[in-house]
């Protein structure tokens, strides 16, 4: 419905209504006895209700101020009491004002014709008809007149109730009535496709905050009553007002009546005095602007679906419809950096905080945008606005507490985790990167207790059952170990690392032969890691494998001729193999790669000993 043409077109009906009053109390005095016989005589245009003169006189009143007359009116007393003075000077007061009325709103004379106070036509139900055609892209069996009728039908019912009330207050309870305790209509949070669909929501009478609106406003609609859908950031009402009369609706609350400051204050979706003062948030919104939340409700449904492609091109035009909306910037921000484009999902983060500067959302979207470039400074400054706009924000706390572990700040992740679990207690991943800066700051015991209580939580977390069997086998728990990285090596088949520990493990506890399994997988699996080899030579070396080994320790020195421990053993390896002068070379080079060796005396001695058997 376009705003404009409804107030206009009832500051024209109360002026109508109230010249109508005018002329029967100046005019026609003698039918005031007998009111209900005039409808008969009079002509439909001058026909009004005794019970309604005060009101239309109240009214006319508020209408003269507006044209510049300031003339006041007895509005406090009833014309049938009067006495026949007051009722002398009231006609002539009131055949004054009827004059000036009539001068002041000459160009209403055509308009003066008989009307229905609710007129019903499906046909000119725009809102409707549109939400229709727009679901109808995603149900393509829609019938939208039959969906009309159904509408059409509860109008009916709705203005059945109502019969001749006028009152804003009492049609705003009649619908409530009839919409959410007589046909049952049901509110949801949830944001499902069938829940935002007029369609939908006219069969299984359940919708969300935009379906149940949409309803709400098509039946508004349908019945010429100045009521519009309002936006606030996440979320959408309605609202009753004709200038005079100003009433939120809240669908989610069977039609309960909620002030602006509701919406203006709540946590994570505060709204600034600059946005509402420029026109974001809170204001009535155009029919452009409601059919601007359904394009961007399903755009929100599509990108979660993986749906891209489309969920951008319907929040395009959603900021098409509705250019000043902070969310839908937001949200395409996200589907941007869904598409690796940061800069424009930078750009839209921008804008949105351009919009409502007390977006949490928008601030915390953007650090993560930071934190994938690593630009962690930026990242950390955007999570803690979005905490001081929402203290009760567990995903802010949890990626600054990351951010935070990506610059060495293990304090600081410790107590932005512990803020997260706090807020949640059964956020898995918090728990497992506490215990990832508990572990990294020397703190074992409760590194183990927060891995733990994570694969309680999650007990397909592949990655903690890693960290864990680590933490086991740094603190020599070699069965422990071994248990977690197995169970990780089901989650998570050809893992080399995970074959490696696994294979120390096993030599911690002197399994040697499985030992050596494992770190022939590892080689199969990456053939060119130098200590890899290295190790495998030594086990070869404790099975009496000799020459298996000193073929190891080779491929080691080849690919990293730089560790003297390899050369030491493949030094130890030529001796036990007889060939002593390679020993000796081997030995030199030791020294020689590690001069502070703390055992230099001893292989000092080693090479003597050695060059007494080359004499």
């Amino acid at each position: 419905m376009q705003t404009s043409t409804i107030l206009q077109n009832r500051r024209k009906n109360i002026i109508k209504e109230s010249v109508r009053t005018v002329y029967r109390l100046v005019i026609c005095p003698r039918d005031l006895d007998n009111h209900e016989a005039s409808v008969e005589k009079q002509d439909e245009w001058i026909y009004w209700k005794m019970r309604t003169n005060i009101l239309s006189l109240k009214f006319l009143y508020t209408a003269i101020v507006r044209n510049g007359i300031s003339k006041q009116l007895p509005c406090e007393l009833t014309p049938l009491t009067w006495n026949n003075r007051m009722v002398k000077l009231t006609r002539k007061i009131l055949l004054f004002i009827a004059a000036s009325v009539l001068f002041t709103s000459f160009s209403l004379a055509d308009d003066f014709r008989p009307t229905q106070t609710w007129e019903i036509n499906a046909q000119q139900t725009g809102l409707a008809r549109t939400t229709l055609k727009i679901a109808k892209e995603s149900y393509p069996e829609i019938d939208i007149e039959e969906c009309l009728k159904k509408l059409d039908d509860i109008i009916k019912n709705i203005k059945t109730s109502l019969g001749d009330e006028t009152e804003p207050e009492q049609i705003i309870k009649t619908i409530n009535l009839v919409l959410f305790n007589e046909l049952q209509f049901t509110y949801v949070q949830t944001g499902t496709l069938e829940n935002i669909s007029l369609n939908k929501v006219l069969d299984t009478k359940i919708g969300n905050c935009v379906g149940l609106s949409i309803l709400y406003l098509t039946i508004a609609e349908g019945l010429h009553l100045p009521i519009y859908g309002v936006s606030v950031p996440e979320h959408i009402f309605v609202r009753y007002d004709d200038g005079d009369f100003h009433k939120n609706i809240e669908t989610g609350y069977e039609g309960m009546a909620t002030p602006d400051s509701y919406y203006a204050n709540m946590p994570g979706k505060r709204i600034s005095q600059a946005s509402i003062k420029n026109g974001c948030y809170l204001k009535n919104l155009t029919t452009n602007e409601v059919i601007a939340n359904i394009y961007l409700n399903r755009s929100i449904i599509l990108k979660e679906k993986g749906t891209i492609e489309a969920a951008l091109k319907d929040v395009n035009h959603a900021i098409e419809l509705h250019g000043n909306d902070a969310v839908a910037f937001c949200n395409r921000g996200v589907i941007y950096e869904r598409m690796k484009d940061t800069d424009r999902a930078i750009d839209d983060y921008n804008k949105a905080i351009t919009l409502n500067p007390d977006y949490a959302a928008a601030y915390y979207n953007r650090g993560s945008v930071y934190a994938t470039l690593e630009i962690i400074d930026k990242a950390i400054m955007d999570y803690s606005k979005a905490i001081s706009l929402d203290p009760n924000s567990t995903l802010s706390y949890y990626n600054r507490g990351v951010a935070f572990k990506m610059i060495g700040k293990a304090d600081l992740t410790i107590e932005d985790m512990s803020n997260a679990i706090s807020l949640d207690p059964k956020f898995a991943a918090a728990y497992a990167h506490r215990g990832l800066a508990y572990a990294e700051s020397g703190e074992s015991e409760k590194a183990l207790a927060d891995f733990n209580k994570t694969l309680e939580l999650d007990p397909n977390n592949a990655e903690i059952y890693m960290k864990r069997g680590i933490l086991h086998a740094d603190a020599q728990r070699f069965d422990d170990a071994i248990k977690d990285i197995t169970t990780f090596l089901k989650l998570t088949p050809n893992n080399t690392f995970a074959y490696y520990i696994r294979a120390k493990a096993y030599r911690g506890k002197g399994d040697i032969e499985r030992s050596m399994e494992d770190y022939d997988r590892v080689l199969k699996l990456s053939p060119r890691l130098a200590g890899v080899y290295f190790e495998r030579g030594q086990i070869k070396n404790q099975l009496n494998r000799f020459d298996d080994a000193l073929k190891d320790f080779n491929t080691s020195i080849e690919l990293f001729p730089y560790n003297p421990y390899a050369y030491l053993h493949r030094g130890d390896t030529f001796q036990k193999l007889g060939k002593n002068e390679n020993a000796v070379r081997d030995y030199r080079t030791y020294l020689k790669l590690n001069p502070n060796a703390p055992d230099e005396e001893e292989i000092k001695t080693k090479i003597e000993n050695v060059e007494k058997t080359l004499k």
